[in-house]
């Protein structure tokens, strides 16, 4: 009797919609359950930017669609958001999910005047 045949990859795990996405940041930023990935602590460190920021970013930020990606390797998207830091500079953070929310990378727009 053969082996069923299992193809890794047939299918993209569904993208979290608006509302769903909006709710699942809201939710990891009030409770903490958010990690920072080694990566975005980096350029944290690089950019002067704290938790706080992120946090912020996130929570009075926009999501930018057109930024989101799917990556294969950890079959899993990750989402694009653009807003201030808790002193008003421009971040992008990147996040995606696993149980918790994963801080990706995040990008400093501009330093203060």
């Amino acid at each position: 009797m053969a082996a069923p045949r299992v193809c890794v990859n047939e299918k993209k795990n569904p993208k979290l919609d608006h509302p769903s996405l909006l709710g699942r940041v809201r939710a990891a930023v009030t409770s903490g359950e958010y990690r920072i990935l080694p990566h975005a602590r980096q350029r944290c460190s690089e950019r002067d930017v704290a938790a706080p920021d992120i946090e912020n970013a996130l929570v009075t930020g926009r999501h930018v669609p057109r930024r989101d990606r799917y990556d294969e390797p950890h079959q899993a998207w990750s989402y694009c958001f653009e807003g201030a830091s808790v002193d008003v500079d421009a971040l992008r953070v990147v996040v995606s999910f696993d149980d918790w929310m994963l801080v990706v990378t995040v990008v400093r727009f501009g330093e203060k005047d």
